[in-house]
């Protein structure tokens, strides 16, 4: 089993607090985690799964006298997927109170709907964490360093969600059932996807255009959905944990793109899925789309995990010059290129050098990614 990174603030959450929230793309491991993390402090829960109807039916009704008889006198109550409760709010709010005295653990796969300003505080007291799709680090700590780098190609394949890297061979199917899960759902109580044979052509256009800004209105007439409604299905993606999209960096200077976005995905293997296409690198032509997805991917999970805000851009020009990522730590500003090959030259623009020279610029290459996805 591979060591997450939350694993142990998780647990200390669910010894001390009253109100613990763990979000993520489904399949990730959450369940798996909370229910070791109870099994370790030898105490026991009652647990619901929000998705099933019945369940939902349970929580229709909110009151201290109604939750008493579900809760059944349990210290621990755990709520799986409890994005799909309308109430949850009051429950929290009877929870906090001490109306209700147990301590709850939420499991989210997309946005919940709970006041903004409890979601500002659970985040900034570190009650609230994201589990997403392994990571590059923890997958080293568990098979060692070199013996991960020797997987490198099969990562950027297929992806790091727990069920395919413990199980390659059964990798492309893993994915296939997976994609069917983790998309192919409601997402919320009232945000939902209805027409999926066009869900999955919208995906597969933006699976081809990975890291290229992207135009709504060319989606939209390729994948047969007004522009509305595409920007509303990557929304919701992106409020599920499986796309990433990040805005320009501008400053108002000569040719630079403003007000567009670049998109990715947060794990490789599910991209691939889309297009199937698990073709080993000697046989593709997208070699550096997945290069730079998979690293872009990594460092922001890596921040995450790590409880570390920062923001992120891309950079292009109008004559296509570009900087492939740009993390915004405060003020310390850092601008970086991919090469999957180790000993490309790679040239940073001088538009960009000359308008930005205070902003350090890096490349990427399988010689000097470590650094990068661990650097904290």
């Amino acid at each position: 089993m591979i060591s997450r990174i939350q694993y142990a603030q998780l647990k200390e959450n669910i010894a001390s607090n009253k109100l613990i929230l763990l979000t993520g793309p489904r399949c990730v491991g959450k369940r798996t985690a909370v229910q070791l993390a109870l099994s370790d402090l030898s105490v026991s829960a009652v647990e619901f799964d929000a998705s099933n109807k019945k369940v939902k039916k349970l929580f229709e009704i909110v009151n201290v006298k109604n939750l008493t008889i579900n809760f059944n006198g349990s210290k621990f109550v755990v709520i799986h997927e409890a994005q799909y409760l309308e109430n949850l709010q009051d429950m929290i709010e009877l929870v906090l109170s001490g109306e209700i005295n147990s301590t709850l653990i939420l499991c989210c796969s997309y946005e919940p709907m709970i006041d903004e300003v409890l979601r500002e505080v659970l985040q900034i007291q570190g009650l609230e964490l994201t589990l997403l799709p392994t990571t590059f680090y923890e997958l080293a700590q568990k098979n060692s360093l070199p013996e991960e780098e020797k997987l490198l190609e099969q990562r950027l394949i297929y992806g790091n969600y727990p069920a395919v890297t413990e199980d390659l061979e059964n990798a492309d199917l893993t994915l296939r059932e997976m994609v069917q899960e983790v998309i192919f759902t409601n997402l919320g109580v009232s945000d939902r996807i209805n027409k999926g044979d066009k869900l999955v052509r919208m995906l597969q256009i933006i699976s081809f255009n990975i890291g290229e800004p992207i135009s709504y209105n060319e989606i939209a007439e390729k994948c047969g959905l007004d522009n509305e409604t595409v920007e509303r299905y990557v929304d919701l993606l992106v409020r599920s944990f499986i796309l990433l999209r990040i805005p320009t960096y501008y400053n108002g200077h000569r040719y630079e793109l403003k007000k567009t976005h670049v998109i990715y995905f947060v794990d490789n293997g599910l991209r691939n899925v889309l297009i199937s296409n698990f073709n080993p690198m000697f046989l593709r032509n997208d070699i550096d789309q997945l290069w730079r997805n998979w690293l872009i991917s990594e460092r922001i999970k890596w921040n995450r995990l790590n409880g570390k805000t920062a923001e992120y851009k891309f950079w292009r020009t109008h004559t296509r010059q570009s900087m492939d990522f740009i993390e915004i730590d405060g003020q310390k500003i850092a601008a970086y290129k991919s090469s999957w090959e180790k000993k490309k030259k790679v040239k940073f623009p001088a538009a960009f050098t000359e308008a930005y020279p205070t902003i350090s610029t890096h490349t990427l290459n399988r010689s000097t990614y470590w650094g990068f996805l661990t650097k904290k």
